[in-house]
């Protein structure tokens, strides 16, 4: 009787080498090891946190439109106090995505440099 296939469908080698190529944001291969799985794919450490800001960034982007329907919705001025709040909440948050845009973009040159 064979052995079990505990890879997945995946050869040793392949498993054993970050699967960034393979992920929703990104094309191409790292030659790097796939040190952590991140939602079923094995990454290397730089593009698993790389993957992580952007699923972040996505999260914050979500929140951001969520706060735009809400304050252009009918009859949302009616409670002024509230209004200004999350007017100032929607624009902490733009800040927010503007020093994660940053972030991302030097952590994917620090992993283009590697």
């Amino acid at each position: 009787m064979p052995p079990a296939d505990t890879n997945h469908g995946h050869t040793a080698d392949r498993q054993d080498r970050c699967e960034f190529g393979k992920t929703l944001f990104a094309s191409g291969d790292c030659p790097r090891p796939g040190d952590v799985q991140l939602d079923g794919s094995f990454l290397c450490v730089p593009h698993a946190k790389l993957m992580r800001l952007e699923v972040q960034q996505s999260t914050l982007l979500d929140k951001v439109f969520e706060m735009d329907k809400w304050l252009d919705g009918p009859g949302t001025r009616a409670n002024q106090s509230r209004w200004w709040r999350v007017l100032r909440q929607r624009d902490e948050a733009v800040e927010r995505l503007r020093f994660n845009r940053t972030l991302l973009e030097a952590h994917e040159e620090a992993i283009q440099q590697r």
